[in-house]
C-alpha cells in the first residue's frame, strides 16, 4: 500500500472540510477542528499491511505513546482516529469513545481495518466492518468526511444501520473571483452581451453550484456588469 507524507494527507483532509462554511483548524496532527459550534480533536494516518501471515487482507494504524494525548485526555472534545488508503481514497473510522480510552495505553496501539472494506465501499455511503473481537468500522470514501461529521456518533450506536448520504449543497457562490472565467466573461461584457456571459458562467461552474439558478447567476453576472460600468 502506497502512504502519502503527514503533510499531503493532512492537505487532503482540509482540502476536503474547506467545502463546508464553517471549518477552521489548528496546525499539527493531532489536531482540533471546528464545524460551526462543534470542536473535534482528529488523529490522520495512513492505513498500511498488518503483515499477518494467515490474514493477509488486515490493514491498520499504528499509534504512537505521545504526550500530545495527554491534552486530549483532559479535553472533554470527541477525539477522532481517520485511517487512509491512498489506492482507494477511502477513509476508515474507530469508535471515538473507545479509542480515547486506549491512547497511551503501552507504547504502540493498533487499529485494525480490512483491505476489502476499503476496496469496496460506494462513493456515497457508510459502510459498516467488524472485527473479530466485534468492534464495529466505518469505512467511508474521502470526499464523504463533508457529512461524517454530522453523523459519526450515530454510525455508532449499536441499534445503527449503513446509510448512504446525500452530498452537502456547496455554498452559493456570491463574487465571481476565478481568473480563468473573468478572462472570458469579460470582453462578453464589455460589448454588453450579459445573457451570453451569464451562460457561460453557469456552464463554467455546472458541477460545482448545481444549487444555485439561472436568475443567481444573472444577479452574480450583472453586478460584475455594474462594476465594470462604474
Amino acid at each position: 500500500m502506497r502512504k502519502l507524507f503527514a503533510k499531503d494527507l493532512k492537505i487532503k483532509f482540509i482540502e476536503t472540510l474547506n467545502e463546508l462554511d464553517e471549518f477552521s483548524y489548528e496546525e499539527g496532527n493531532p489536531f482540533l477542528i471546528k464545524i460551526g459550534t462543534d470542536k473535534y480533536f482528529v488523529f490522520l494516518k495512513n492505513l498500511s499491511p498488518a503483515y499477518f501471515k494467515n490474514s493477509p487482507d488486515v490493514t491498520r494504524v499504528q499509534l504512537p505513546y505521545s504526550e500530545h494525548f495527554l491534552k486530549i485526555f483532559k479535553a472533554d472534545i470527541p477525539f477522532i482516529i481517520l485511517g487512509y488508503d491512498v489506492d482507494t481514497d477511502t477513509v476508515v473510522a474507530w469508535n471515538p469513545t473507545k479509542v480515547k480510552e486506549r491512547l497511551n495505553a503501552k507504547s504502540n496501539v493498533s487499529l485494525y481495518s480490512r483491505s476489502s472494506l476499503q476496496e469496496n465501499v460506494k462513493d456515497d455511503e457508510f459502510r459498516f466492518g467488524y472485527l473479530s473481537n466485534g468492534e464495529r468500522i466505518i469505512v467511508f470514501k474521502r470526499e464523504n468526511l463533508t457529512n461524517f461529521f454530522d453523523v459519526v456518533f450515530d454510525l455508532f450506536k449499536e441499534n445503527a444501520v449503513p446509510k448512504t448520504t446525500e452530498p452537502k449543497q456547496p455554498a452559493t457562490l456570491t463574487e465571481i473571483t476565478d481568473k480563468e472565467l473573468l478572462q472570458i466573461i469579460k470582453p462578453l461584457l464589455k460589448k454588453n452581451k450579459v445573457l451570453q456571459a451569464v451562460e457561460e458562467t453557469s456552464k463554467y461552474y455546472e458541477n460545482k453550484h448545481n444549487n444555485m439558478t439561472f436568475r443567481d447567476w444573472h444577479k452574480l453576472v450583472s453586478e460584475l456588469y455594474r462594476k465594470m460600468n462604474t
